[in-house]
């Protein structure tokens, strides 16, 4: 079974940095769940990943 990490916290808590450096770390995809980051093509959102970690998630 593949081993599946779940942070969970406030907003402004570290959670996204955490993500990254834990993706970084191990190779791998985010697979983000935050409500309000789901909304595709607009350029706003709470802690919206940046272009450079961007890359690493994958947002359902």
């Amino acid at each position: 079974m593949i081993p599946l990490i779940v942070l969970t916290g406030p907003t402004t808590s570290g959670k996204s940095e955490t993500a990254v450096a834990l993706a970084r770390k191990l190779n791998t995809k985010i697979i983000s769940a935050d409500s309000m980051q789901v909304y595709k093509y607009f350029d706003i959102g709470t802690a919206k990943p940046s272009a450079k970690a961007g890359k690493l998630f994958h947002i359902i």
